[in-house]
């Protein structure tokens, strides 16, 4: 889970003010310290979940946002959005980054795979399982 949650972060563009002078002041991810460009939670909640002009949650620390991101994977891996160990990467990114939202599920998948497959020493492919995945992470 590790690996995926470094992977997403890196697909997201974290990027530090100074570092691409497109983005003076950083990426948006870095900005609102949400390394995974997390939405808020449409469900009505108790706790309140700041986000940012284009509805990407806010967290108050860099530990806050790297928690969420952990949760969100853990919950998808564990069967929320009827993503099951047979799911694959592909389907995880369909419910995570949906192209409805503007984002390309095929091309994320793809890139996901290649830096999973550097970081964990094993071949992994979109169409590689959950289950698989999980058992690497072990």
């Amino acid at each position: 889970m590790e690996a995926l949650a470094d992977s997403i972060q890196r697909f997201e563009g974290w990027i530090p003010p100074g570092v691409d002078p497109r983005m003076p002041a950083g990426s948006r991810s870095w900005r609102n310290r949400n390394p995974g460009n997390l939405r808020p939670d449409p469900r009505p909640r108790i706790v309140a979940q700041p986000a940012d002009s284009a509805n990407y949650r806010i967290f108050d620390t860099l530990t806050l946002g790297w928690d969420a991101l952990r949760s969100d994977i853990r919950a998808k891996l564990n069967g929320s959005h009827n993503l099951t160990d047979d799911s694959t990467l592909r389907n995880f990114f369909d419910i995570y980054a949906p192209s409805d939202d503007d984002n390309d599920p095929d091309q994320y998948a793809r890139q996901v795979a290649i830096w999973l497959s550097r970081d964990l020493g094993a071949t992994i492919t979109p169409e590689t399982t959950l289950g698989y995945l999980k058992g690497l992470g072990r």
